[in-house]
């Protein structure tokens, strides 16, 4: 069925805004607007069920939290600050705000690197450990109760088709 075609009752927003469009332009294929559109409006939901589980831990997802989880999965490895913001996509100057943010709440420790003067080392701290444990707990809880309804012998292949388009549209790995 395509969208500009009669449905008793739209499935969803985003079918609902595709027959609206459909009208607008009858000769427009919307199939690919309609994957990135629905896309966009599962990670936005997905993204803030999280938010509110790391928020009960004193974070943001895309904040704080992200910085100490890259520190913990680093651990034992100090990283520097440059390499931390590269890691979790963020500017120098938002790096800064977040580790200054981290180092009061004594989750992390910035020292001296040993072999040049003009850098520091970032390491999570073992009370920083103890809440990214328990906050990335609190996370995977939350993403079970999330897609319960989604039938788990489809998440791998739906999993597998996420990452080819990541690749595709330019998400480079990283380190995690």
């Amino acid at each position: 069925m395509g969208y500009g075609e009669a449905v008793k009752e739209p499935r969803d927003y985003t079918e609902a805004a595709l027959h609206a469009w459909s009208d607008i332009f009858p000769d427009v294929d919307l199939a690919a607007y309609a994957t990135t559109v629905r896309i966009i409006r599962a990670g936005r939901i997905l993204e803030a069920s999280l938010d509110r589980v790391a928020r009960e831990h004193g974070f943001d997802l895309q904040g704080d939290y992200e910085v100490l989880a890259a520190l913990r999965r680093a651990y034992p490895t100090p990283l520097r600050p440059q390499d931390l913001a590269h890691r979790v996509m963020i500017s120098a100057p938002g790096m800064t705000g977040r580790l200054d943010r981290l180092e009061n709440a004594a989750y992390i420790t910035r020292t001296p690197h040993p072999t040049d003067r003009r850098a520091i080392l970032v390491e999570i701290s073992p009370a920083g450990i103890a809440i990214a444990d328990e906050t990335f707990q609190g996370l995977i809880a939350a993403a079970r109760v999330i897609l319960e309804g989604f039938a788990i012998s489809r998440r791998p292949g739906f999993n597998d088709e996420l990452a080819a388009m990541l690749a595709i549209i330019g998400d480079e790995p990283r380190r995690p």
